[in-house]
């Protein structure tokens, strides 16, 4: 899996979890946690959906990389 795939799997999966946020504009070294106001359980959801779908498990110890699209679409794409 690239970045791009990795990217697309993570925005739509972000959508469905925040389906109010405007992604179209979200920078992609941007904090989308704090831009759409994601509580710890809406993250969790996130991750867990991303392990469902890309089979890539995302460590607790490791959230504090992947707090932005593009620090997320890398780690996603480097271990799937």
């Amino acid at each position: 899996m690239n970045d791009a795939e990795a990217r697309e799997i993570i925005v739509e999966i972000i959508a469905d979890v925040a389906p109010d946020a405007d992604l179209e504009d979200l920078g992609g070294d941007e904090n989308f946690r704090e831009r759409f106001g994601l509580d710890s359980m809406d993250f969790l959801s996130i991750v867990e959906d991303i392990a469902d779908q890309t089979g890539v498990e995302i460590p607790e110890s490791d959230y504090d990389q992947v707090q932005s699209l593009d620090a997320m679409s890398a780690y996603v794409a480097d271990r799937a």
